[in-house]
């Protein structure tokens, strides 16, 4: 996230160069892309690979990548075929994470337990279902929600690997059975991969970053660096491991980007919000981001209809001719992405 490390970061994201070949393509280079808000995470995936949102949502819908809980914890999409071994690295940290919210949903570990079992027997017996169906279904068992129980009664299902997302249903989630293969790799494998992955789909890495994003305690991510076998280099002051040669690229001037896109997918820094004058939270707050010349400068909101769309682009500073021509050039990429005309408005 960075303005000093985007050259050589950018490459690796694939927000620069030759696109990827598909969207399953992209969603296995970067391992796991946050998907809170599910059209925003098909832009994230979309513009790696040049798709469309009908063609990225094509291949959700058609088994291509799953969404899931599995880092942090927080919606991902990721490759069924990498989901396995993902939760045996992380599913320990994340359980771990949720103890005392739990606690405090009534929800001890026996309890959630044995409602996540009955929720994914549900859904082996009569998927695809809704969450508030899988709920209604438990609630007939005795389940009396309490705060956020329910949501983390899924999210205990999913990290069993037994369960994932299915086809949406309009614009609810679905769950359906899932049929992981089982992990051939040990732990130390498994680490490994999990830091060669991460370093190869998000550029220069610190230890730090890596155990932000998969939420390992930063020994563990230590030792998954060393294990990777990554390089050490050092570029713009830091201190810095790699999974191969980097090349530094040409940073664009600006870049519409959605607001969980993994290229702020590392450890924060005071650095990384240089670019912007006010309250930093309202920005992160918004549905995408604008970034300047490589770092984080202000953000931006949509507003879709089935005709047109509008994109309402709020600076962190005033932007000069040069940058809002770039800006009306990623406001153009989007309406491609979307397949309808898209009028830019500046807050």
């Amino acid at each position: 996230m960075r303005a000093s490390l985007a050259p050589w970061r950018l490459g690796p994201q694939r927000l620069v160069g030759a696109p990827l070949g598909s969207s399953a393509e992209v969603v296995g280079h970067l391992g796991a892309v946050q998907s809170q808000l599910h059209d925003m995470s098909l832009w994230a995936v979309g513009r790696r690979c040049d798709a469309t949102q009908a063609e990225v949502a094509a291949a959700f819908e058609g088994g291509g990548f799953v969404r899931t809980h599995v880092l942090r914890p927080t919606w991902h999409h990721v490759l069924a075929t990498d989901l396995r071994d993902l939760i045996e690295v992380t599913g320990p940290r994340v359980r771990q994470a949720m103890e005392s919210n739990n606690r405090r949903d009534a929800l001890p570990r026996e309890a959630i337990e044995r409602w996540a079992a009955l929720a994914v027997s549900v859904i082996r017996e009569e998927g695809p279902l809704t969450r508030p169906e899988v709920e209604a279904r438990l609630e007939g068992e005795g389940f009396a929600r309490v705060g956020n129980g329910m949501a983390h009664v899924m999210i205990e299902a999913e990290l069993t690997g037994e369960i994932h997302s299915g086809p949406p249903r309009g614009k609810q989630q679905t769950y359906v059975a899932a049929a992981l293969p089982p992990s051939r790799r040990t732990p130390d494998e498994r680490l490994a991969w999990l830091a060669r992955m991460y370093a190869q789909g998000h550029g220069p890495i610190t230890a730090r970053d890596l155990a932000w994003w998969s939420c390992l305690t930063l020994g563990q991510a230590r030792e998954a660096i060393r294990l990777a076998e990554l390089a050490p280099l050092t570029l713009g002051g830091a201190d810095l491991w790699a999974a191969e040669p980097v090349e530094e690229a040409e940073v664009p001037a600006a870049l519409l980007l959605a607001n969980f896109d993994e290229f702020i997918s590392y450890a924060r820094s005071a650095d990384d919000y240089a670019g912007i004058d006010g309250d930093v939270g309202s920005f992160l707050r918004a549905t995408g981001l604008l970034f300047v010349d490589g770092g984080l400068a202000g953000s931006w909101t949509r507003q879709v209809g089935r005709q047109s769309a509008r994109v309402t682009v709020t600076p962190g500073r005033p932007l000069d001719a040069r940058l809002l021509r770039a800006v009306e050039a990623e406001a153009e990429r989007y309406a491609r992405f979307l397949g309808v005309p898209v009028e830019l408005a500046l807050a």
